[in-house]
């Protein structure tokens, strides 16, 4: 079963092209990665999937449900706001700076979403958000604001909080760029028991480690163009274009 589909999705911002006919799949329980110099286009990817960037042409689908837009008479149209994120609801997403409401503590940011947005009582929310904060590592810090957790915890906490939703696929954005070698560690421990759950995700990173261990296909961009694609084991060790081969070595010499 396919998660995701995108199809020949281009993106600009003003006279700069972003994503030049990008198609991707990402299968039920595939965790496919996203590599690539930065400015690639790897972000913008994922933030239109998410439907926090509108695509100029092309179309993606989740669960065979077109993001952000509607089919009517042959035609694409944007969806009434209410349409557009209930469907945005089953798309979790990990920023690589975080992006927690800093006046909420570690619960209260993993519970906003259910509460707010499925409409989940006070006590179930809750509930489910100390839960997952558990499963984190973060039992003791439920009630932490943000300024008060490291780096690596409030990544956790973010985590979480997609996790909270229930998403049909997570999409994580650089999750362990922003992070000292340490914290970095603390995060990618929490990937790896998401990928031997066999969770799908979507990840753009340029933690070539990580990559090689988790993802089962690996996607690589250069200019907002997938240059190859392919099995990670194979594409990582055996690349078969001269520019993967050059930003592998970059990133692992």
């Amino acid at each position: 079963m396919i998660k995701l589909s995108a199809r020949g999705v281009v993106k600009s911002y003003g006279d700069v092209a972003v994503l030049k006919d990008v198609t991707v799949e990402v299968a039920d329980g595939e965790i496919v990665a996203l590599i690539g110099p930065s400015g690639a286009g790897k972000s913008t990817f994922l933030r239109c999937v998410n439907n926090l960037e509108t695509v100029d042409s092309g179309h993606i689908a989740v669960d065979g449900e077109l993001v952000g837009y509607r089919e009517v008479d042959g035609c694409l149209e944007p969806l009434p706001d209410r349409e557009a994120s209930r469907r945005r609801a089953r798309i979790g997403f990990v920023f690589q700076h975080f992006h927690l409401f800093r006046h909420m503590t570690a619960r209260d940011n993993v519970a906003y979403g259910p509460r707010e947005v499925l409409g989940e009582s006070t006590a179930a929310a809750r509930g489910k958000a100390l839960s997952l904060l558990d499963r984190m590592g973060l039992t003791g810090r439920e009630h932490h604001y943000p300024h008060e957790l490291s780096g690596g915890q409030q990544q956790r906490v973010a985590i979480a909080r997609a996790l909270a939703m229930d998403p049909s696929i997570l999409l994580l954005d650089e999750p362990t760029s922003a992070l000292d070698p340490e914290l970095r560690v603390e995060v990618a421990n929490v990937i790896r028991e998401l990928a031997r759950d066999r969770r799908t995700m979507l990840i753009a990173t340029h933690d070539i480690p990580l990559v090689e261990e988790i993802a089962d296909r690996v996607v690589f961009l250069v200019d907002g163009r997938i240059v190859e694609e392919g099995p990670a084991a194979k594409l990582l060790h055996e690349p078969g274009h001269d520019r993967t081969r050059a930003f592998l070595a970059r990133m692992t010499g």
